[in-house]
């Protein structure tokens, strides 16, 4: 067998094995058994030693092996990610031809299956097409270890076994689908029963007669009928009243006739009282008959009762409206279509009998001088998709004059498209009038009240600031010196730019300018630029106009206006945003600004003061501030020192603050223990004075027994985390010292490569973090570097 013709006797063998096939076919639908049995009869007539059942899902492109009948050997698998294009059960299916492998080391036509082949041992194997008259379903493997294992003879004889197991597959594959099919059909019906059940809705199932089939949970619920109590009666005597079965009947026929009925209806509970209803009923046929009606009733009365109070609503609206002169309005943009409310349709003088009004018939009640910007405005707001508001004029059929405002949102779909526009008309004619005779009689209190303003609003803004600086305090050289100076240049009015660390009171050197200087009778006007928002600084400065902005309800003097003859004192002046600098320039130079939404030139006679802790002269060249105003600025520099460069003047602030705060919480302090003071002079003062002040103020608060007790272990823990620096030689433009290289990396080093914050490297050598930046680029230093190189 497997090399050529085979003998009469063996050929009878097989045709007796086949005959044994046929009789198990009928015995055995697993498949399994199947091939178990087939494989006891083919041994003693076909060489093989394994079979194999491989069966192509078209659907999903995936070949599967369902039964595999291993006779010796290690068995076969392919891979579970072997591609099925690359099987040879695959091209059978697809040509319908038996493949013959007379050795899997020679056979070209499937390298990839010749692989898998190899790694089991298979040299030769006969695969064979499995088919029957309606359906193919894939391939009968027979293999062996040797080559050439399968001649002619074999294949026709196999192939008569084939047909006889894709008989017998087919049969088990149809036994299988119809037990999934009727399965799947239970389990619809449990669901569709399921669903019937816990609808929402009251449903029913009745005959063309109205006798009652079944009914839900919920018309129980609803109707308070139980299964039993409806199932068999009719509905119209269950749940329809008397006087509306005529109209029940109606019904009937319709639905007897194919009709679908959706209705909404008042019903009869079983206890009686009535509700509404929509009902939703369709004829279920059975061929051209009807057999019975499927029905489903929904509780409306919450819905009946919503719209019965909107109707009040609505009525209660038109009241408000007429009483309040207010109308609404909406206008469809596809059709053009507006609707009016009564008021409106009163406020324009139009018939409220006549036809819908249209948008062209409310143009041409407005003014002739008002008529073209609206028309514009409500043609801009289309196109913007935005809101708008305008007051017009309407001119009435008797020539009298109503004053409108109107307000307009647009509407907008799915799509993003405008489909309508909604919003009020309110007649302020009156409003008008009275708002004419108002101003008239207001005008001269306006003008006092501004006066007043301006001459005061300086002062009331600084009433209760807490400021701790009430004089300037300390005795040491660097402190003498900057009196000194400000001694010299308080009588001019040359512009003066304060330098210093946060907390050195800067604020208070600017106070000192100006109550040495002759403009002391006059206002002090300050503001922190940082702490205003960069969209409202440009009012806080040169004032603004009723209606400059949004929120803008009211004339706003701004701060050079209320300094006009004093001083002001812009602290932060850094933070002014580059576009504002021109404007503050300006009034520099030429002394005059124009308020927010005005065109009129004002003049003003002020003397600036402007304080900053930041690197100017290093903003400039990151060109973060124009050149011409740090020039215009920097006329007369003063350097505020910070407290670690005065350390003498730290028990003299300490002996202050105790005063100061023991008065104010009346709890007097006698004594300071000198470890005390000793430490507060060794502490660096990162803070300055203002860190001091919060520092003496906390002691006051915790100390006893009247002796001053400062948390020393902050203190000690702080001293030790930031170390002092030797003072460089190099200077910037504003006097500051100016760290050197070594200064840099030793406080890198000592941050672990931290720049910014509160022990970070800026913070050590007491300069702003942006500043440390620039002195960086300009060293080509990094924090990386320092770390790694260290």
């Amino acid at each position: 067998m497997g090399t050529g013709h085979i003998t009469a006797e063996a050929f009878h063998q097989r045709y007796e094995a086949l005959s044994r096939v046929s009789r198990a076919i009928h015995l055995y639908r697993d498949p399994k058994e199947l091939l178990r049995v087939l494989a006891e009869e083919l041994r003693t007539s076909v060489n093989f030693s394994l079979i194999g059942l491989y069966l192509y899902d078209e659907k999903t492109n995936r070949v599967y092996n369902p039964v595999l009948e291993t006779v010796r050997g290690p068995g076969f698998a392919i891979p579970d990610d072997f591609p099925a294009e690359d099987t040879i059960t695959w091209s059978i299916y697809r040509h319908g031809e038996a493949v013959v492998i007379a050795s899997s080391d020679k056979e070209t036509r499937f390298p990839r299956m010749m692989e898998v082949y190899r790694t089991y041992g298979v040299q030769s194997a006969c695969l064979l097409p499995l088919a029957t008259a309606h359906r193919r379903l894939g391939t009968l493997l027979f293999a062996v270890e040797e080559e050439n294992g399968y001649a002619q003879d074999d294949v026709r004889y196999l192939s008569l076994v084939a047909d006889h197991v894709a008989l017998a597959v087919d049969n088990a594959l149809r036994d299988e689908e119809q037990r999934q099919a009727e399965t799947e059909l239970r389990k619809q019906k449990a669901h569709l029963e399921q669903l019937f059940e816990l609808a929402p809705e009251a449903i029913v199932l009745r005959d063309i007669e109205n006798r009652i089939l079944s009914v839900n949970r919920e018309f129980s619920t609803l109707f308070g009928y139980t299964q039993d109590e409806a199932v068999g009666r009719s509905i119209i005597d269950l749940i329809v009243p008397e006087d509306r079965r005529m109209e029940s009947e109606r019904m009937r026929a319709g639905l007897k006739r194919g009709e679908r009925i959706n209705a909404e209806l008042i019903r009869r509970r079983k206890d009686g009282t009535l509700l509404d209803v929509s009902l939703v009923a369709a004829p279920v046929s059975v061929g051209t008959e009807v057999a019975a009606i499927y029905a489903i009733y929904r509780d409306i009365s919450e819905r009946k009762r919503a719209e019965a109070a909107l109707r009040r609503s609505e009525a209660y609206l038109a009241e408000g409206q007429r009483l309040s002169h207010t109308g609404s309005l909406a206008r469809n943009v596809a059709t053009g279509e507006v609707f009016l409310s009564q008021e409106s349709i009163r406020m324009f003088g139009l018939d409220p009998e006549a036809a819908r009004p249209t948008l062209e018939d409310v143009f041409q009640r407005v003014h002739s001088e008002d008529v073209d910007t609206f028309r514009n405005i409500v043609r801009a707001a289309l196109v913007g998709k935005s809101d708008f508001e305008y007051g017009f004029r309407v001119v009435l059929a008797d020539g009298r004059i109503r004053h409108v405002q109107v307000t307009g949102h647009p509407v907008t779909n799915a799509a993003g498209v405008v489909v309508e526009f909604v919003g009020t008309h309110m007649d302020v004619t009156e409003q008008r009038q009275s708002r004419a005779a108002l101003e008239k009689a207001l005008e001269g209190i306006k003008e006092l009240r501004d006066q007043l303003y301006e001459e005061n609003v300086a002062l009331r803004r600084e009433i209760d600031e807490t400021a701790m600086f009430e004089e300037i305090i300390g005795k040491s050289e660097v402190l003498r010196s900057v009196l000194k100076q400000i001694e010299a240049i308080a009588p001019t009015d040359s512009t003066v730019l304060i330098h210093g660390e946060t907390g050195t009171g800067k604020e208070l050197i600017a106070r000192a300018i100006h109550n040495l200087s002759p403009r002391r009778p006059n206002a002090f006007a300050k503001l922190n630029c940082a702490s205003i928002p960069t969209g409202l600084m440009e009012s806080e400065l040169f004032g603004h106009e009723k209606g400059a902005f949004t929120g803008a309800i009211a004339q706003r003097v701004g701060r050079f206006e209320l300094a006009n003859h004093g001083t002001i004192f812009l602290d932060e002046v850094g933070e002014i945003p580059l576009e504002l600098q021109p404007k503050l320039l300006r009034v520099l130079q030429e002394r005059e600004f124009e308020r927010l939404g005005s065109s009129r030139t004002l003049h003003t006679d002020v003397r600036l003061i402007a304080a900053t802790n930041r690197d100017l002269a290093a903003m400039v060249e990151e060109q973060k501030f124009r050149s011409d105003l740090y020039y215009r600025l920097n006329v007369i520099p003063i350097r505020v020192p910070a407290l670690r460069e005065r350390p003498e003047d730290v028990p003299l602030l300490v002996r202050h603050f105790a005063e100061l705060f023991s008065r104010r919480m009346n709890k007097p302090i006698r004594k300071i223990p000198a470890a005390t003071m000793d430490a507060l002079v060794r502490y660096q003062w990162p803070g300055n004075v203002r860190e001091l002040q919060n520092i003496i103020e906390r002691a006051v608060i915790l100390s006893e027994g009247g002796v001053l007790r400062v948390p020393m272990s902050d203190l000690a823990d702080d001293t030790r985390s930031r170390k002092p620096f030797k003072a460089a030689s190099a200077q910037n433009r504003e006097g500051n010292t100016v760290p050197g290289r070594e200064q840099i990396v030793q406080a890198l080093k000592e941050s672990k490569g931290q720049v910014g914050g509160a022990d970070g490297a800026a913070a050590r050598l007491g300069l702003k973090r942006t500043t440390l930046i620039a002195y960086m680029k300009r060293l080509d230093i990094t924090p990386r570097t320092v770390i790694n190189h260290f």
